[in-house]
């Protein structure tokens, strides 16, 4: 198996998904169902190799974004339709160069995209937000798995993955991909706490009706 941080490979396989935003350093569920990117996933398996998960766009589902996430594809299950099951280990943020093929299915070259952990503030913005991540919870029937990881969840980018991913139900598919492209964590974090307290202030407003 390929390890993610071994110097990054010259191209790498393209699975583009719909309307999915992949936060690293998170393991997400996905849904494969298109014949190219189920030879992908299948390939990728048998061979450990890493590929590039980018989300495609609203307005083009043709293209994807140019930043996206490197990960790995594991506990792959084959439903009776032929359609697979698969959980992605994100490791790090990505930025497309280009397409080096087309068929069978993409590849592109790509860079890692570091994230910047030095924001001064950046204990105030994870106690905010994991403040507003509770509040919503308190309003949410409960999920003592999902609180128990958010309460573990010492590592700002860990944090921030695990909101983002979990919580921000009524975020459009822009509105996440802006946060994945945000290099400082800090400022990461303060944007999905406002985007929690509204996600709250509109939970609480149908909780009255």
């Amino acid at each position: 198996m390929t390890d993610a941080h071994d110097a990054f490979p010259d191209e790498l396989p393209l699975l583009p998904l719909r309307g999915m935003v992949v936060f690293p350093p998170c393991v997400v569920p996905v849904a494969v169902s298109r014949p190219a990117s189920i030879r992908l996933v299948d390939e990728a398996v048998a061979s450990g190799s890493l590929v590039v998960v980018s989300a495609q766009r609203d307005d083009d589902p043709a293209q994807w974004y140019a930043v996206g996430a490197l990960a790995q594809v594991h506990r792959l299950v084959r439903l009776h339709d032929g359609t697979l099951r698969i959980a992605l280990q994100a490791f790090d943020r990505v930025v497309i160069d280009g397409v080096t093929q087309q068929e069978p299915y993409l590849r592109v070259q790509a860079h890692r995209l570091p994230d910047r952990l030095d924001n001064p503030d950046m204990t105030t913005h994870m106690h905010e937000a994991l403040a507003r991540a509770r509040e919503l919870l308190n309003a949410l029937p409960p999920n003592d798995e999902l609180r128990a990881q958010l309460e573990s969840a010492d590592d700002p980018q860990h944090l921030a993955a695990l909101m983002a991913s979990m919580l921000l139900v009524r975020a459009s598919l822009a509105e996440r991909q802006e946060l994945l492209e945000l290099t400082d964590v800090g400022e990461r974090l303060a944007r999905i706490g406002a985007l929690l307290a509204q996600e709250l202030a509109i939970l609480r407003g149908h909780l009255r009706m």
